[in-house]
């Protein structure tokens, strides 16, 4: 049944023109789409009453408004064009929009591609003549009631065509008619129905990504020239780059019978490697080392490594950046003779150098390269074969390797022997380490708490000691000592109140400075993401009884940054590729600072003593020039985990910050490798932890060369065992040991627990499949079974993986429009289809009775939307959905904010529901206003799940609190909610986070599933 049909079924006789009539109206314009009903109408459905065409659209533009895909009118939505093409058919039909074109297009070629009068015309042809049409936005009209939708691929084919056509004759070069051949060919391979006649022999390449690749010269300076991943060579690019228009924001390439497609920001990769083309031979080694000094790693990936060559010599070598000097490969050596590929079992080790290996391997080859330095050996990789065969035997001998015993490490005794091989930097003129001041440091006086509104818990006093014990210490270092105390790291479980602990010591960091210094507090600086900038605004005010700080800045776009912009200066991210000079060094006279710092800026500047600036790490990134020449007073960067990847240029400014004391506040200082956890104490305290080298050495190969029953002991012990390393750098406390008077949290599941669990088993939170559901789960396992059988069937696999988990949601999720209902009861019958969803209910109507509130976590776009409209119907709710696209920062007075939406949520009296992504609530955000949560659909990295969880339990919350983990199981086997389950008790949760529990992988769940 259509949609059409499906809604006048739910709303009776009604005509189809009366059912148009109950919807949005829209215009249609060359911009997009505009949906608009009376402003009475609109404001009364946002309050959840209006027809049910009219509530069902408003579902799809609120998401669409959070995917920040459309705009919010004062009595509607505005959809752009590219919006409006992109929308698949389920949003189109709910939204009343035409259909596709199904007919074919056909291009009418005039002129040379190199010249001024070359043109190519789009038309419609049936039974062998053209059809007048119209293109509007995204709308094809070849009648006043025949209209179509475009798709992004017909859509870019169109704007391309305008675009060209309205150049000059004068600007209808070569390049900018290639460029219209490739567009068009893309939109072709992307899908659209045309015909290109000759065009279409052209390969059509477009970057992903930019790298790196380098000739040696005579004198043993380097020459750069971008890589463009598809193997070309310096040779084939080299007398290329004449032909782009570096002015432009777009760029086209002809390279033999291809054509290279560059999209704006692969344009600012180009641009970024021409503009630093030349490195001197006294600078290769720290360009090697230091890559993101030179290069800008938000645009230029500079994870590629690079490939180089001398001068006359063809064969290129694959270099990864970073690579220590001090090893045996001579990297530019002309005759060196690589080692064969059979030596790649003898120097690929452990697991972890056979991914880097492969990494690099597939770097090298889409840079065109012959060989690769890694280990400080040069491996000749020419034979792609030999290479396959090579790394199939690594992995065998690592399989192999797995069943002898670890001897990396002593497990037993960890501590001792770990802690011993860390190199910890010594003061020039002391003999006292950096260790042992830190040990030392303590704070000289307590805060006067009269000048706070809040009272502290226990756990906090000791924090705000240690803090500022800490910044007491700092202050009386010799700051010119890079060896001195510097910073540390606040590692506190979530929910602790880093943010209220962190603004007390900056309350304390100015009280001591005005005494014992005598003067004046230098300008402190809070570094956090977008979505926090608001919740650091609103803590200070609920932090201090009269506010500290001189004033407080939010120096971001939309709030204070055009207050101290400098007129006419670019970003400085923008910058960089020109500021330096023919030594390849800085001029200060040639820097045009975009920021108004120093006293010359007079009342204008942004560095006045005193002053509280909170920014992003985005904006720190492109204004790093002007921040780093501020001499901050205190400097904290929240969710510092931001900072984690050491060649990004927001890493690299956050260690170029001035400051008299650095803090790093993180709940989760390790994401995805111990790498993680040296960059942010590299930054925190340089050289606490050693060299990256010997830090690789002696704290992640022990886990690395683990074998799979030992894993998670070592992992235990090496994490115990660093976290000692770095003592009193670091603060770490989790919420169970330190809250004795939270209430209760008690984790209820449905499926049963291992002896010794702490989750509560609820049988009532599982049922079995049945019906339509339990038919769908059996016919996917059979068809899965079916189609590979004889094939590897890893794709395979990954789509009855994705099926069976979206079954298990709904069975019949991907049938969007025909689960709209029009009232509760209708609601619930369909809801009662999927056994989870049907558990979901009895565990709301439970809820309801106690007239408190609940979080539902699920990460499913399509399923958020209808639990929204089934739960209004059901509860006569307006349910909010926060998920990762939600806007963060209010701009406007009519902004919604992630802040705002949980401000309703909790204001409403008794009952309500929150629909979240767990992605959303990753950082940040506190909803002590419920204190139920239900994992609707639980996230495969444990940590993140916890995370999720604990945005309900942390201070402030006054009831107990009740995480839910309904499932639904199979008759005969073990259903996808079970697997996963399994999969996830068995990933260790460390208190100590300094090693993360690893995520559930898709191989992981494919291998228990048997797929």
């Amino acid at each position: 049944m259509g949609l059409k049909s499906l809604l006048s079924s739910l709303l009776g006789s009604t005509s189809q023109e009366d059912l148009a009539a109950e919807g949005f109206q829209h215009a249609i314009d060359s911009n997009g789409i505009n949906f608009y009903l009376d402003k009475s109408d609109f404001e009364q459905l946002l309050g959840g009453k209006g027809s049910p065409i009219a509530l069902i659209q408003l579902v799809v533009l609120k998401m669409l408004e959070e995917q920040g895909l459309t705009e919010r009118l004062p009595n509607g939505f505005s959809l752009n064009s590219a919006s409006v093409a992109g929308l698949d058919d389920e949003q189109a039909e709910l939204l009343q929009l035409p259909s596709r074109f199904t007919g074919q297009f056909v291009t009418n070629v005039k002129g040379l591609s190199k010249s001024s009068s070359f043109a190519v015309d789009i038309s419609i042809n049936k039974d062998g003549q053209p059809i007048p049409f119209r293109v509007r936005g995204a709308i094809l009209q070849i009648t006043s009631s025949e209209l179509y939708r475009l798709t992004p691929a017909e859509l870019v084919a169109f704007e391309a065509s305008e675009h060209h056509s309205e150049l000059s004759p004068d600007d209808k070069g070569e390049a900018a008619n290639l460029r219209l051949i490739a567009e068009l060919q893309t939109a072709q391979r992307s899908g659209m129905n045309i015909d290109l006649s000759h065009f279409e022999k052209f390969d059509v390449h477009i970057p992903k990504e930019i790298g790196v690749v380098a000739t040696q010269l005579p004198d043993g300076s380097l020459e750069l020239c971008p890589s463009l991943g598809d193997g070309s060579t310096p040779d084939q690019l080299g007398k290329r780059w004449g032909q782009l228009e570096l002015s432009d924001n777009k760029g086209v390439l002809r390279v033999e019978n291809r054509i290279v497609l560059f999209e704006p920001e692969r344009m600012e990769a180009i641009k970024e490697v021409l503009g630093n083309r030349r490195i001197p031979a006294d600078k290769v080694a720290e360009f090697i080392a230091t890559p993101s000094a030179f290069l800008d790693a938000a645009l230029v990936n500079l994870d590629l490594g690079f490939s180089i060559r001398v001068l006359g010599v063809g064969k290129l070598k694959h270099i990864d950046f970073g690579t220590d000097d001090a090893k045996k490969a001579d990297w530019f050596a002309a005759g060196d003779t690589p080692l064969p590929t059979k030596a790649i079992p003898n120097l690929v080790t452990t697991a972890e150098d056979l991914e880097t290996f492969e990494q690099t391997l597939q770097n090298a080859q889409k840079q065109g390269a012959d060989s690769v330095v890694f280990e400080g050996e040069t491996i000749d990789i020419s034979d792609a074969k030999a290479v396959e065969e090579a790394i199939q035997e690594t992995k065998h001998k690592l399989e192999q390797a797995k069943t002898r015993p670890v001897d990396d490490i002593d497990i037993d005794e960890p501590t001792e022997k770990i802690a011993a091989t860390v190199v910890l930097k010594e003061l020039e003129d002391s003999d006292v380490s950096l260790l042992e001041k830190a040990k030392n440091a303590a704070a000289v006086t307590t805060p006067d708490w009269t000048r706070y509104a809040r009272t502290p818990f226990p756990h906090q006093l000791e924090g705000i000691d240690w803090m500022t014990g800490l910044v007491e210490a700092a202050l009386k270092e010799d700051h010119n000592n890079p060896y001195r105390l510097q910073g540390a790291l606040l590692a506190d479980d979530m929910g602790l109140g880093k943010t209220f602990m962190t603004l007390v010591m900056l309350g304390e960091y100015i009280r001591s400075v005005k005494e014992s210094k005598k003067r004046n507090p230098k300008p402190m600086l809070v570094i956090a993401p977008l979505s926090l900038l608001e919740n650091w605004e609103d803590e200070v005010s609920s932090t201090f009884k009269d506010i500290p700080f001189k004033d407080i800045v939010v120096l971001q776009s939309g709030r204070d940054l055009a207050n101290f912009r400098t007129k006419g200066a670019d970003r400085e991210s923008k910058q960089l590729a020109d500021l330096l000079d023919e030594n390849e060094m800085f001029n200060e006279s040639d820097i045009r600072y975009a920021l108004n710092i120093g006293p010359e800026a007079g009342p204008h500047r942004l560095d006045m003593e005193g002053r509280l600036v909170l920014t992003t790490y985005q904006t720190l990134r492109d204004y790093q020039l002007s921040l780093c020449m501020i001499d901050w007073g205190v400097v904290v960067f929240d969710e510092a985990q931001n900072i984690k990847n050491p060649n990004t240029l927001q890493s690299r400014a956050a260690k170029g910050l001035k400051a008299e004391f650095k803090l790093l506040a993180t709940g989760t200082p390790v994401e995805n490798s111990l790498a993680d956890f040296w960059c942010l104490m590299d930054t925190a305290q340089p050289g606490l932890l050693g060299g990256w080298a010997d830090y690789r050495e002696n704290w992640i190969k022990p886990i690395a060369n683990a074998d799979e029953e030992s894993s998670a002991e070592v992992r235990a012990n090496v994490g115990s065992a660093l976290r000692d390393a770095v003592g009193p750098f670091m603060l770490r406390r989790v919420k169970e040991d330190q809250l004795k008077g939270l209430p209760t949290k008690t984790i209820h599941s449905g499926l049963p627990q291992p002896e010794g669990s702490t989750i509560m088993l609820t049988p009532q939170l599982s049922t079995l499949m049945r019906g339509n559901q339990l038919q769908s789960y059996d016919a996917a396992i059979a068809d899965h079974r079916a189609r590979s059988l004889g094939t590897e069937g890893r794709n395979e696999a990954l789509r009855t993986l994705s099926l069976i988990r979206q079954i298990s949601l709904h069975p019949r999720l991907s049938e969007e429009t025909k689960l709209l209902t029009s009232n509760g009861k209708a609601a619930r019958e369909v809801m009662a289809e999927s056994g989870k969803l049907d558990v979901l209910l009895d565990i709301l109507d439970d809820i309801k009775s106690k007239k408190e509130k609940v979080i539902l976590f699920m990460v499913t776009k399509r399923l958020q939307a209808l639990l929204k409209l089934w739960l209004d119907q059901i509860y006569g709710l307006n349910v909010s959905i926060i998920n990762g696209d939600t806007a963060a920062v209010q701009k406007k007075a009519d902004d919604t904010t992630r802040k705002g939406l949980i401000t309703e949520f909790e204001a409403k009296d008794g009952f309500n529901v929150l629909i979240m992504s767990p992605v959303a609530a990753g950082v940040g955000l506190t909803v002590v206003g419920a204190n139920h949560v239900v994992h609707l659909e639980r996230h495969w990295n444990p940590a993140k799940e916890a995370q999720a969880t604990d945005r309900v339990y942390r201070i402030g919350q006054k009831k107990d609190v009740h995480i839910h983990l309904p499932a639904v199981t199979h008759p005969e086997l073990d259903s996808f909610d079970v697997h996963l389950d399994r999969l996830l008790r068995g990933k260790m949760m460390l208190k100590d986070a300094v090693v993360t529990p690893e995520v559930v992988s898709e191989s992981a769940m494919m291998n228990s599933l048997g797929l």
